[in-house]
C-alpha cells in the first residue's frame, strides 16, 4: 500500500504520485497495486478520483435530441473506433505486448461465483423463489447465471455494468405496456408507472457508477450488453402481455441474483474498497440527488428511511446491494398486486395517504 495524491482531470489512478515527489499528499490510501499500473490510454476524462468522469449535464449539452440517422450515425463511428482499439490490444498481446488496463483491471477485484451460488441456495432453501417459478422463467434464469459465470470470470465490473445494462429493461417493457393500455383505454393506473419510472431511475444511476468504473470499456461487452437487452426487453413485452405476474415472478429472480452478487462481492472485497473513494456520479446520486425518486421505487419501506453514507466504494456497493434488495421487494408486491389484488404504494402514497379514488376514478367499478 502506498499513501497518494489524486490528481484532479487526467490524473486519478493514472497520475499517483509518491510523497517524495513533492506532490501535495491527501489521507487516503489505494492499492500499491493500482499506484504502479501502467496508463489505461482509454479513458482521458478522469473524475477527481481517477474513475471516468460522469457529468450529466455536459451529456446533456452534447447529446441533444437528434435523428435516427444523426445518432446512430455518432454511435457506429464510436463502437467502430473500439473495435479498433480492442483489436489493436489484442494483436499487440500476440506480438507479446501488453494489454491496456481499464480501471476495474487496475483494481483487481474478485468474485467467487462458488460463494454466489451457495447464496442463492440458502436463500432458496427460505424462499422457494425458484422452484415456485414456471419451468421456462427457471429455465431461462438458470442459462443466464451459467453464461454470466463462464464469461465474466475474475471481470466483476463488467459483468456489473452488463447486469445493470439489462437490469433496466424490465421497467421499459413494463412502461410501454403500460402506456398502450392507457392509450387503448384499458387500464389507468399511473402510481405503478411512477413506480417502475423510478426503479429504471435507480437503475440507470447503478449503470452510470459501473461506466464510470471502466465496466464499458471493451466493445464486445458492450456490444453483447445492448443486443441481449434489446432481445430481453421483447421478451418481457411478451410474457407482460401474456402474464404479467410472470413477468414480475423473473424479474424476482434477476434482482435477487444480483443482490446476492453485489453483497458476496462487497464482502470479499472489503479492505480493497474502503480504500478507494467513491465516484462523483454515486455521490451526486446518494447524497445530492433526487431524493423523491430514491424513495419512490422502495414500496415497502417507510418513507425516507434510506439515507445511505457514500464516502467511499465500500458503501457504493453497500448501497446498490440494498438497492436491490429493495427491488425485489418491489417485485413481489407487484407480483402480489396481479394475483391477489394488493395495491401497490409508493412511499408517499402511504405515508400521506393519498384517496385511491380520487387517484384512480376510470378502475372504480370497471369504469
Amino acid at each position: 500500500m502506498v499513501e497518494c495524491c489524486f490528481v484532479p482531470l487526467g490524473g486519478g489512478l493514472n497520475g499517483v504520485r509518491r510523497r517524495n515527489q513533492g506532490v501535495r499528499v491527501c489521507s487516503r490510501v489505494v492499492p500499491t497495486a493500482v499506484a504502479k499500473m501502467p496508463k489505461i490510454g482509454d479513458f482521458s476524462q478522469m473524475d477527481e478520483h481517477g474513475f471516468k468522469l460522469i457529468n450529466l449535464r455536459e451529456r446533456k449539452k452534447l447529446n441533444k435530441p437528434g435523428s435516427a440517422f444523426q445518432i446512430g450515425g455518432k454511435y457506429f463511428m464510436r463502437e467502430l473506433n473500439g473495435i479498433y482499439s480492442q483489436l489493436a490490444d489484442e494483436f499487440n498481446v500476440l506480438l507479446g505486448g501488453r494489454r491496456r488496463l481499464s480501471i476495474s483491471e487496475k483494481l483487481q477485484f474478485t468474485l467467487d461465483d462458488e460463494k454466489v451460488k451457495a447464496m442463492e441456495l440458502a436463500r432458496e432453501e427460505e424462499t422457494q423463489t425458484l422452484s415456485s417459478s414456471s419451468f421456462i422463467s427457471r429455465s431461462i434464469y438458470q442459462c443466464t447465471c451459467m453464461f454470466l459465470d463462464v464469461l465474466f470470470v475474475n471481470r466483476p465490473i463488467p459483468r456489473f455494468w452488463l447486469l445493470e445494462t439489462v437490469a433496466r429493461m424490465p421497467y421499459f417493457a413494463y412502461l410501454s405496456v403500460l402506456h398502450l393500455y392507457e392509450t387503448f383505454g384499458w387500464w389507468h393506473v399511473s402510481e405503478l408507472r411512477k413506480i417502475h419510472f423510478a426503479e429504471d431511475w435507480n437503475e440507470l444511476h447503478h449503470l452510470l457508477i459501473m461506466e464510470a468504473l471502466g465496466g464499458d470499456a471493451l466493445w464486445s461487452d458492450r456490444f453483447l450488453a445492448n443486443h441481449a437487452a434489446i432481445v430481453y426487453y421483447w421478451i418481457l413485452v411478451i410474457t407482460y402481455f401474456l402474464s404479467p405476474s410472470t413477468s414480475y415472478k423473473f424479474s424476482e429472480l434477476v434482482e435477487n441474483h444480483a443482490a446476492d452478487t453485489y453483497e458476496q462481492f462487497y464482502k470479499e472485497n472489503e479492505e480493497l474498497l474502503k480504500t478507494i473513494p467513491a465516484p462523483d456520479i454515486a455521490k451526486q446520486y446518494y447524497e445530492r440527488g433526487d431524493l423523491y425518486m430514491f424513495d419512490v421505487f422502495q414500496t415497502e419501506s417507510p418513507l425516507g428511511s434510506r439515507r445511505p453514507n457514500c464516502d467511499n466504494l465500500y458503501d457504493v456497493f453497500v448501497n446498490i446491494w440494498g438497492d436491490e434488495k429493495e427491488h425485489v421487494k418491489t417485485m413481489e408486491a407487484c407480483s402480489d398486486y396481479t394475483n391477489m389484488g394488493e395495491l401497490v404504494q409508493s412511499p408517499h402514497e402511504r405515508h400521506y395517504g393519498f384517496n385511491d379514488d380520487l387517484l384512480y376514478p376510470h378502475d372504480i367499478d370497471g369504469e
